[in-house]
């Protein structure tokens, strides 16, 4: 599949770009940490960033597929490394200014996976190696969120936190610089730039026909996302092991690379839309008998076996969004994914958060993982049912 002319290039840009947001969001806690004295300004303007990068995902999307990826994934990657370079030297100023240029550095941030599965999908076709370009993807995103963080403060602890931030600011530019020179995104120009007279606009992902069942359907892996990476430190709290939270959030991702290698070899008949049901509900069965069992090795083995289905998921959702988008609009489409996912996780946090206060951890997961069967699996299963007695009929 990587022998494919061209396609290694483009993919090794687009994980060093994606470095950049893995490690920009500790070193900017650690920076503005140091310079303000003040973990709570650090904590406002790192989530300023991470909601103006999902608010604007799909808005950078649809303005990658109109005008092709060079110019605009240059532009973002150019203000993106510049506003993080600004908020190192101005990392003493007032909060207005730091707010200013961390919903910046969300707005402009490359979505470098996105338009990553845009080569993909255009250079493999559809089935197993397809897949397996999806899965390879999925599987080196999350060893990057994995190291990512881990560099950032290394490199914040062995030198000083602005360090850090220079690293995050150079591995944007330079991804970008590699990603958009590749031959793979220089052919993807754009729908307004290769328009032909008379066709017919691309169509929006949202209006494409069962389209919006599945964004709904992957807010539930995110939601459970969110669960466990609150979980692992209340779990830990609970049991008195600080490491242990650090040991089930790597068993969770390690697994979950090794769920996403296994899917990539499998060549399963059944549609991305009944898979992703599947694995959905496997991955919603598993937590909810993890947290209804309780205990530290329960939640160790829990959070391995729900780890496994976690990138398998996601593939699928990415694989589905795709055979229900116009190919016009891929850009879009894989954004949406994301935006679902990133959303999800905020409410699952959210939701595991307050309820592990009154009930405890162990059943916080369980009921998270209830509603979220009760609320999104169960309308999609509907779904699924009607749209095969209409087929059918």
């Amino acid at each position: 599949m990587l022998r494919t002319p061209h396609l290694t290039r483009s993919f090794v840009a687009s994980i060093i770009g994606r470095l950049s947001l893995a490690t920009s969001g500790l070193a900017l806690i650690l920076l503005l940490e140091q310079s303000t004295g003040s973990f709570a300004v650090a904590g406002i303007a790192t989530a300023t960033l991470g909601v103006a990068n999902v608010v604007a995902t799909p808005w950078r999307a649809r303005l990658i597929d109109l005008h092709g990826q060079c110019l605009v994934v240059t532009s973002l990657g150019l203000v993106h490394a510049a506003s993080l370079l600004a908020v190192g030297v101005l990392s003493s100023a007032g909060l207005p200014t730091l707010l200013f240029l961390s919903a910046l550095a969300g707005v402009s941030a490359p979505p470098f996976g996105a338009v990553m599965r845009v080569l993909w999908a255009a250079a493999l076709p559809a089935g197993p190696q397809r897949t397996r370009g999806f899965s390879l993807d999925a599987v080196a995103e999350e060893a990057t969120f994995a190291v990512g963080p881990l560099a950032a403060a290394v490199l914040a602890v062995v030198a000083d936190p602005l360090s850090s931030l220079v690293v995050s600011a150079g591995c944007v530019a330079l991804g970008t610089a590699l990603f958009v020179t590749s031959p793979r995104s220089r052919a993807q120009r754009g729908s307004r730039q290769v328009e032909v007279p008379g066709a017919r606009p691309a169509l929006r992902p949202l209006c494409s026909k069962g389209f919006l069942p599945i964004v709904l359907a992957m807010t539930a892996p995110g939601v459970m996302l969110g669960c466990v990476e609150v979980a692992a430190p209340a779990v830990a709290a609970a049991a008195s092991s600080t490491v242990l939270a650090g040991a089930l959030l790597a068993v969770f991702a390690g697994t979950s690379a090794i769920g996403g290698l296994l899917y990539g070899r499998w060549d399963l008949r059944a549609r991305p839309e009944r898979q992703l049901l599947a694995l959905t509900l496997a991955l919603l069965a598993i937590i909810t008998v993890t947290g209804l069992l309780g205990g530290v090795g329960v939640a160790i083995v829990g959070f391995a076996l729900s780890g496994l289905f976690l990138a398998p998921t996601l593939i699928v959702g990415y694989l589905a969004a795709d055979a229900r988008t116009d190919p016009r609009a891929r850009t879009e489409a894989s954004s949406w994914i994301n935006t679902a996912v990133n959303l999800g996780a905020a409410l699952g946090a959210a939701a595991f958060g307050a309820l592990t206060d009154r009930v405890g951890p162990g059943p916080a997961l369980a009921i998270s993982a209830i509603c979220t069967l009760i609320l999104i699996c169960a309308p999609l299963a509907l779904h699924d049912r009607r749209s095969r007695r209409r087929a059918d009929g």
